[in-house]
């Protein structure tokens, strides 16, 4: 099978073996494959997590049909349609024992420990499969990542019903954050700070109040709605907290979802301390925030194939790499489609 490799700073299309279907495990063939921020990072030569090393095989946005199934009590079955949640988890810390299997203190991640699904095949634990008929493969690879981390970040960030959010970083992550708030909760009142004018129209044009850049966004932000229960920052920018910070009323929550290439900058320690805020790290997903977005895509309450706006063959997938980083006008999330 044909596959991405990452290493010192490329990507390499290979060709290789066809991957083994350990006990408990499923084959997949691979329909979509999103392109991710972490991928990006990747190139950058990222510190691997602890049991990962380059080169590394990325993509951990993956829908695809169940090819083999190795284990009789498997939830998917074989010619079935399935997206792959990214972690691996072990069943038996403390944990995953409470049931919180994003904190799992062995997992494994797609694409980082374990080849991920920029490739024609992938096998990967069954039990971390969910089935997905009815939804286009290219939408629903996102639902993975894209869609399950927002998800996984409101529910960090517990808004009542009619609160105020503001999403610093309206990318893949951040529109996808504003979309499933409004199809959870139509009266939650949202604003958004984003970088091109092509995102903001965008944005705009689905009810966001919006401010370009993270300069005086606060100020602005504030002006038009208030001070927020809640800021959720996807943008990347080490300076983008304490600006996050600012936007927060007395005892809101400061959600952080990003991964940075440098430290944070959350402002002063005493405004924290006297204003109350929390400041909370959402760290991928959970399965059952899979669910929960399968479920609002089923019942046509989220469109994730609206964030779609490029797809590319596996041949191209650094040409996907190439359009994730440098973010041309109208780019929303770029997916490989292997066949």
């Amino acid at each position: 099978m044909r596959y991405v490799e990452i290493d010192a700073g490329a990507a390499t299309l290979r060709d290789g073996p066809d991957p083994d279907v350990p006990p408990d495990f499923a084959r997949v063939r691979v329909l979509a494959c999103g392109i991710c921020g972490t991928d990006l990072h990747l190139l950058r030569g990222m510190v691997l997590p602890p049991g990962a090393a380059y080169p590394v095989r990325p993509g951990h946005e993956v829908a695809g049909m169940v090819e083999r199934v190795n284990g009789a009590d498997a939830p998917v079955r074989e010619g079935e349609l399935v997206i792959l949640h990214p972690i691996a988890t072990c069943g038996r810390c403390a944990a995953c024992r409470r049931g919180e299997d994003s904190r799992c203190e062995r997992q494994r991640l797609l694409g980082l420990h374990d080849p991920g699904g920029l490739a024609e095949l992938v096998a990967w634990p069954a039990a971390r499969m969910l089935p997905a008929g009815g939804i286009a493969p290219a939408g629903a690879a996102l639902l993975a990542d894209a869609a399950a981390t927002a998800h996984h970040a409101l529910a960090l960030a517990a808004l009542a019903p009619g609160a105020t959010l503001c999403v610093l970083g309206a990318g893949g992550l951040g529109t996808s954050v504003l979309e499933i708030a409004r199809a959870l909760d139509p009266t939650v009142r949202l604003g958004a700070v984003v970088r091109s004018e092509a995102t903001a129209a965008r944005v705009a044009a689905d009810g966001v109040e919006v401010h370009r850049g993270l300069a005086g966004a606060a100020r602005a932000l504030r002006g038009r709605l208030g001070r927020a229960d809640a800021v959720i920052d996807f943008s990347g920018a080490a300076a983008a907290p304490a600006e996050g910070a600012a936007l927060l009323h007395r005892g809101g929550r400061l959600v952080l979802g990003s991964v940075l290439d440098e430290s944070l900058e959350l402002g002063a320690a005493a405004a924290f301390m006297t204003r109350e805020l929390q400041v909370v790290g959402a760290y991928c997903s959970s399965l059952a925030d899979l669910a929960a977005v399968i479920a609002l895509a089923r019942e046509g309450r989220l469109d994730p194939g609206r964030w779609v706006s490029h797809r590319l063959a596996l041949a191209d997938a650094g040409a996907a790499l190439a359009l994730a980083r440098e973010r041309p006008a109208g780019m929303i999330r770029a997916v490989v489609e292997p066949e």
